[in-house]
């Protein structure tokens, strides 16, 4: 009985840990998607045609803008 609490608990603890580990500032999406990414568009959209095969985009690729708050950082 000892032994299973102990296990469990060593166990719970290795994973918030881990949780807390994987929180970095950089693991966060601060930095805005603006501007699709209009090249990957035209290329993917290309090849498509030239297979036959019709491309709908529900959420298009998006290249990330640098925020220019995060510069002084």
């Amino acid at each position: 009985m000892k032994a299973t609490h102990l296990a469990s608990v060593l166990a719970v603890s290795v994973v918030v840990l881990a949780g807390c580990a994987s929180q970095n500032k950089m693991a966060r999406a601060t930095v805005p998607h603006d501007i699709d990414d209009q090249a990957y568009i035209a290329q993917v959209e290309q090849t498509a045609r030239t297979r036959g095969v019709e491309v709908r985009w529900i959420n298009p690729p998006q290249k990330r803008v640098p925020d220019a708050s995060a510069k002084g950082l």
